[in-house]
């Protein structure tokens, strides 16, 4: 199975679980029914975007929306959280613009979602309308040259080392700026689910 048809399994397999059809799951959401449907049926890769935005609208972390958790796994202790990223490990979403890799993808309830990225769009035009999510995000540029448009600042070009801190809710956008696709890694704070802000 390709990473798009086990992502579709399991997004089918919770909105199921939650009594939910795709029209219910559209209006919670905000993800069209047509882009679900697709999504379930592995004909689409999903942007972090909608990724979230169905979590969200399932009441669950996008970590248990894309790892297959164990029944009855007990939770580890608060201090015992430790899952090394190992190269080539991780879950792969490839989308237009952005190949994402979800790092520590086995760890549950997690606080932030670590994501190495390569940056594929060159041009707004070729990216399209600017992506926003809720949280917050920390970038970095592992290789290449990456140029950061948002909708409320001038574009920030980022060099190799070098880094950027953005609301995730403001429309946002990276693009390879150089010969070749950037790579990153991105830190992203997760959409809490409404039980964890009680």
């Amino acid at each position: 199975m390709t990473t798009e048809q086990v992502l579709g399994a399991r997004l089918r397999k919770l909105r199921k679980s939650q009594q939910l059809t795709l029209s219910d799951l559209a209006a919670v959401s905000g993800v069209a029914l047509s882009t679900i449907s697709k999504i379930e049926n592995g004909a689409l890769s999903p942007t972090l975007d909608k990724v979230l935005r169905l979590a969200e609208g399932l009441n669950i972390t996008i970590s248990q929306l894309i790892n297959e958790e164990s029944e009855g796994e007990a939770e580890p202790p608060p201090n015992s959280r430790l899952v090394p990223a190992r190269a080539g490990e991780g879950i792969v979403i490839d989308t237009q613009n952005y190949e994402y890799r979800y790092l520590c993808s086995e760890l549950k309830n997690k606080r932030m979602m670590p994501i190495r990225a390569r940056i594929k769009a060159a041009t707004m035009q070729e990216f399209g309308t600017l992506e926003r999510h809720g949280g917050e995000e920390f970038l970095i540029v592992l290789e290449g040259t990456i140029e950061v448009h948002t909708e409320f600042y001038a574009p920030v070009i980022l060099e190799r080392g070098e880094g950027i801190y953005l609301d995730s809710t403001m429309g946002h956008a990276y693009l390879s700026a150089g010969d070749v696709d950037a790579e990153a890694v991105c830190i992203c704070t997760e959409v809490m689910r409404p039980q964890d802000t009680m």
